[in-house]
């Protein structure tokens, strides 16, 4: 993919009617909701986009975007490199309410003006795509934070050194009543 950077904006009069496609890079700081997410602000994403317009008259965007980010280990809090990747299937909406007649496989997207602002684009589908949990794989962080798993043995020793539940005093009541 080209290094160049992709235009802030684009004229939807024009775009759609043209069939225009964009291939290149918007920088992690121009991102400002997905950048919350991160652990820092290094880094590049990839996009593809191809403006069209379908037999419906409806404006379609697809495309693709990726990007390689590092976000904060949720166990270790150490940062932790992640790739994102995820395909765009939009379709330009003028009004909430035509999202209704939308077809399933596109997503609506909301622009009453002439002017599309690419980098909320990329910033929405950045945060829709970002992995609900992130860790890491192998038990090094365990190890670090050292974290140790207790299992708990079925001898009757064992049975017997635990302590009654505080709980147990209820039963006595109940069986009162």
């Amino acid at each position: 993919m080209s290094e160049t950077q992709i235009p802030a904006y684009v004229d939807t009069r024009k775009v759609f009617l043209q069939h225009e496609e964009l291939t290149g890079t918007v920088s992690l700081q121009s991102l400002p909701r997905f950048k919350e997410s991160l652990a820092n602000d290094q880094g590049i994403v990839e996009i593809a986009l191809y403006f069209s317009v379908n037999d419906s008259k409806q404006r379609i965007i697809k495309g693709s975007i990726s990007a390689q980010v590092e976000v904060a280990c949720q166990r270790c809090l150490e940062p932790l490199a992640i790739y994102l990747k995820d395909d765009i299937n939009l379709a330009l909406l003028e009004e909430e309410s035509a999202a209704a007649s939308l077809d399933p496989k596109l997503d609506p997207w909301i622009c009453s003006e002439f002017k599309l602002l690419l980098t909320e684009v990329v910033d929405e589908q950045l945060i829709l795509c970002m992995p609900i949990v992130n860790y890491h794989e192998t038990e090094d962080c365990l190890e670090q934070l050292e974290y140790k798993r207790v299992e708990l043995s079925t001898n009757s020793s064992s049975q017997a050194s635990l302590k009654e539940s505080p709980f147990s005093v209820l039963k006595n009541l109940k069986s009162k009543i």
